[in-house]
């Protein structure tokens, strides 16, 4: 077996947006884990119509950082664990080395990503609009000195770790692209198994991050193999994480601990433990016995809904800011990208208007809204077992159902689609794309309301705020910065493992220092960036 790590999880908001991507090699096939697009080149770029000073950013069509697994040549499957994570997939799948390449994903994270690379695309156009077409050619921005004057501290901080090698900068890939990778994937249910080369098992499961997202197992004839990207034990929205799936499989490939570095609380715990020889554990909740207790006895604790009972108390407090600007006389504009926190906000905020005499239209500007939204309540076996009971009940799933027909809430697809002019009214909260206020409505309507100190703007932290909202200078809007939940907390890790009982951990480079590893039974890897 070997493991190559393409790229750690970047972008912010804890790897959710750029989860990070594996090739392994297994008895002499090659799967690619994960195949993110990695978006951090955009911030160097001036969103169009610019007026003004460009404050150093570029002003031309955006380029893109083509995936890892470009220069790592031909794969035989690719294995992806959320919508996300199949953004970069459309560069792949038009190259010699990827003609034969099977993509497996599941049902709702493929409905769930074609649309986003579609949007992707369509947002793009705005650029190639508005300076010309994008060609393959080196542009003059990459050339000799006006490059040396264009790489501002900004710049450099977006190629950092490249090694100034801007040759992987290459346009966004088109319609068609998305059409050819979508041909080679082929959709699972979780715990259906599919059979791949005729040697390997190969099985999805819930990581209960998102709706679709996914744990996979590779079940080969020497070893079995976990593949573990971001997961959360309980869920207000997805389908729980169905950890008992994975137990006693040979290795666990940890992908994303992007949570860990963005919790201080979980960071103490990891540095007090780090430096204590005489503790085994992972962090203080440790549980692992050797005593041949039951790992049921671990199972309470892993499986308590501490996580998202934080996670409810965060989006509460994020729409009583919101309530706030609104009686103000403030819009909200809200570019965040999560689904599931966009559906739990939608419910909130429904409860908040319910409970006060406020009438403030909602409206959520994007091309992918009906789809995604009417697609949310057709999938109950894909939803946590509160949201099942909400069918059995015949209740609609989720709250944005009321709003629509209320007539509270409003679905467009673009800021000058027919009927929007005549249902906008100020103020009025907007959810839209895009995270990186570079693309999308957000940006015409951060324009419109950056010099409102009564509006507010809810970004997600970790995006590098400070560079994405460089070209909407000065500013006099409210900035909320949250952070979401994105992956297994420090404190369950070593629960974790004792319940899955591993023989081996495969861990990030990064953490070797945090990990104590005297008295438990597994062994550690650790494996950094190629």
């Amino acid at each position: 077996m070997k493991l190559t790590c393409l790229s750690a999880a970047a972008g912010g908001g804890g790897g959710y947006h750029s989860p990070a991507s594996h090739l392994l090699e297994l008895e002499g096939v090659r799967f690619l884990l994960d195949c993110p697009i990695d978006l951090s080149a955009l911030a160097a770029f001036a969103p169009v119509p610019l007026a003004g000073d460009a404050g150093g950013l570029i002003r031309a069509v955006p380029r893109y950082w083509l995936p890892a697994a470009v220069k790592e040549g031909g794969v035989d499957a690719v294995l992806v664990s959320s919508a996300t994570g199949m953004l970069g997939l459309p560069f792949l799948t038009g190259l010699p080395g990827f003609t034969n390449t099977k993509v497996y994903v599941t049902e709702v994270a493929a409905r769930i990503g074609k649309p986003m690379m579609e949007e992707l695309v369509e947002m793009h156009r705005e650029f190639v609009r508005y300076y010309g077409p994008d060609t393959d050619a080196s542009p003059k921005w990459m050339e000799g000195e006006e490059l040396n004057e264009l790489m501002s501290m900004s710049q450099k901080a977006v190629i950092e770790g490249r090694e100034n090698d801007l040759t992987s900068l290459v346009p966004l890939y088109s319609p068609g692209n998305v059409e050819e990778c979508m041909h080679k994937v082929q959709s699972v249910k979780y715990g259906e198994e599919v059979c791949f080369n005729g040697i390997f098992m190969l099985k999805a499961s819930s990581s209960g991050l998102e709706l679709g997202n996914s744990t996979w197992t590779i079940q080969s004839p020497r070893a079995s193999i976990t593949y573990l990207p971001s997961s959360v034990f309980v869920s207000a929205h997805a389908l729980d994480f169905d950890y008992s799936s994975l137990k006693e499989n040979d290795v666990i490939l940890f992908s994303d601990f992007s949570s860990l570095n963005d919790t201080d609380e979980d960071n103490e715990k990891l540095n007090e433990h780090s430096m204590d020889e005489t503790d085994s554990s992972l962090c203080r909740y440790s549980v692992f016995r050797d005593d041949g207790a039951d790992a049921d006895e671990r199972v309470p604790f892993v499986c308590n809904n501490d996580d998202i009972t934080e996670e409810i108390e965060r989006i509460s407090f994020i729409c009583s800011c919101i309530f706030g600007a609104v009686k103000s006389g403030g819009s909200v504009l809200i570019p965040i990208g999560r689904l599931g926190v966009i559906l739990l906000l939608l419910e909130l905020i429904s409860e908040m208007l319910h409970s006060s005499s406020l009438k403030v239209p909602i409206f959520v500007i994007s091309e992918t809204a009906e789809e995604i939204f009417a697609f949310t309540n057709t999938l109950p076996e894909w939803l946590c077992k509160s949201r099942q009971e909400k069918l059995f009940a015949g209740e609609a799933l989720f709250g944005h159902v009321e709003l629509l027909k209320e007539g509270k809430l409003f679905l467009f697809p673009h800021l000058h689609s027919k009927g929007l002019l005549a249902a906008w009214k100020e103020p009025c909260i907007v959810l839209c794309p895009h995270w990186s206020l570079r693309l999308g409505p957000a940006v015409h309507l951060l324009r419109r309301w950056h010099a409102d100190k009564r509006c507010l703007l809810v970004v997600e932290q970790g995006n590098g705020a400070e560079l994405s909202l460089k070209p909407f200078m000065p500013l006099a809007i409210q900035v909320l910065e949250c952070s979401f939940l994105s992956g297994v907390r420090a404190g369950k890790i070593d629960p974790l493992l004792g319940v899955l009982k591993p023989k081996f951990v495969m861990l990030p480079e990064g953490l070797k220092s945090r990990c104590s590893i005297k008295g438990v039974p597994w062994s550690f890897l650790y494996y950094s960036k190629a």
